[in-house]
């Protein structure tokens, strides 16, 4: 990168200081133009690097496509182990799924996945539910009918906010 930008500064300087170095004035301003493009885009890359390029996010990514974390997933249901306990929720007991999303005083926020049955209603959070993207996945393969244009509403006065994602239609 150092030597690109060396490069470019010194092709800068020489046309600069023999201008104009061809017999066309449009040449040289367009020489001028690219050094100048040159240093910019390579400082600006030299000087804040990118931490995460698009091959790592989209690893990153996958992996957590893949990653169960506290789940397992069976045909016609799933287990996922919270507080020592094992629970199994069927995809057929399964009445409403909502996202969430919860102002904090200590966060920004607290996002998460809120899963209804017939028998308990059970709360996932991004942040601290290892697994919970694969959830999503299975969730909106395993639903009959996943809702991804629902409006937001605001629930109460603390700013909580619920996206309906799945409701069971009952006969």
């Amino acid at each position: 990168m150092k030597k690109i930008i060396a490069a470019a500064s010194l092709i800068l300087v020489l046309i600069l200081y023999y201008y104009p170095f061809f017999d066309d004035k449009k040449i040289s301003f367009a020489i001028i133009f690219l050094c100048f493009v040159v240093l910019v885009f390579s400082i600006a890359k030299l000087y804040s690097p990118d931490e995460k390029d698009y091959e790592s996010f989209e690893k990153e990514m996958d992996g957590l496509h893949k990653f169960d974390g506290i789940f397992q997933y069976m045909s016609d249901g799933f287990y996922f182990k919270q507080n020592k306990e094992t629970a199994f929720i069927k995809w057929n007991e399964i009445v409403s799924v909502y996202s969430f999303i919860i102002p904090s005083p200590f966060n920004k926020r607290q996002s998460g996945l809120e899963i209804i049955t017939h028998e308990k209603s059970y709360e996932f959070d991004y942040k601290v539910t290892p697994g919970i993207v694969k959830l999503k996945d299975q969730l909106s393969d395993n639903l009959p009918t996943w809702e991804l244009d629902s409006p937001t509403v605001r629930i109460n006065n603390f700013g909580l906010k619920k996206t309906l994602l799945f409701e069971r239609k009952t006969v």
